[in-house]
């Protein structure tokens, strides 16, 4: 963790004990999905990334929960969520499972925190919201670093490889802890420390789940294919958006920011100097701030 951003002072649950407080619901195609709820006060829903779990943001969930109601989710295939094998994972599914767990939950008005992966999915539950509407009312969206402008957004050379037919498969076949820890290293402002990187690849390994990466990765396919629809969604959203981003991240940092400055010239901007792709694991408080003073704001 990088100085100027402290973990909050309230507890943080060890990996294995933030997996013994998830419960689980069926989502509407059978499988089941992991889910943590904490605390009371407006609803913040926090949606993760590739290629890790919702573990991500347990230290901003620890801050959050004083006056927030705030829950967790590990998409399908990620986590302790079910890993079908072989399957198509797809956005669309991603984004009924978000709407199977609000509806589980009986939930009604949501403010979206949205990361990397969990960014498509807030971007395609926005078009659903303005083509037809949603059963829950989105408050706000929170973009924590993702290639939301898909023209400036730098893959790595694993996300490329994965997602080739057939050397992806063999690719994900040969990931193991240490290359994932250096690839992680790779888009993060400060190396992980070994008790940081250990919880992480408690989920991203459970039921070995990172050798699904070639499956998973086939996101970036489809945003390839719809990034134009998500983009105008993202745009034409007439909600408060805020951008909370780490500038020293290859894959959405710097680069993509100013783009998106441009794309949605009405949202706040928190810019956090020597923090990589994970603001949310490198430098939850000033996360959860942002958060919190968006609330604020708003309403």
């Amino acid at each position: 963790m990088i100085d100027d951003h402290e973990h909050p002072a309230t507890s943080v649950p060890a990996a294995r004990a933030w997996i013994d407080e998830n419960e689980t619901f069926q989502s509407r195609r059978g499988h089941c999905i992991a889910y943590r709820r904490r605390g009371r006060g407006p609803t913040v829903l926090l949606l993760h990334g590739f290629p890790t779990w919702s573990y991500d943001y347990a230290a901003v969930a620890a801050d959050l929960v004083r006056d927030h109601d705030v829950i967790t989710m590990d998409f399908l295939g990620y986590g302790v969520s079910d890993k079908p094998h072989p399957y198509r994972y797809t956005v669309d599914e991603s984004a009924d499972t978000v709407a199977d767990l609000l509806a589980h939950l009986d939930v009604h008005e949501v403010r979206l925190v949205v990361h990397d992966y969990g960014g498509i999915v807030g971007q395609e539950l926005l078009h659903r919201s303005l083509a037809h509407g949603l059963a829950f009312a989105v408050h706000s969206v929170v973009v924590l670093n993702c290639g939301i402008v898909y023209s400036a957004y730098r893959p790595t050379r694993l996300q490329k490889l994965l997602i080739i037919p057939i050397v992806g498969r063999l690719v994900a076949s040969r990931i193991t802890a240490s290359r994932t820890r250096t690839g992680l290293d790779g888009v993060r402002g400060a190396a992980l420390t070994d008790a940081e990187f250990d919880d992480l690849w408690i989920g991203m390994s459970y039921l070995d789940g990172h050798r699904l990466a070639y499956l998973h990765i086939e996101y970036n396919a489809e945003r390839a294919a719809h990034h134009q629809k998500w983009e105008a969604a993202l745009a034409a959203w007439d909600g408060p958006v805020k951008l909370v981003w780490g500038l020293d991240d290859p894959v959405s940092g710097r680069h993509v920011l100013e783009e998106a400055k441009m794309l949605l010239p009405r949202a706040e901007v928190v810019e956090l100097s020597g923090v990589g792709h994970f603001p949310q694991h490198e430098a939850p408080r000033a996360v959860a701030e942002a958060i919190r003073a968006q609330r604020v704001s708003s309403e």
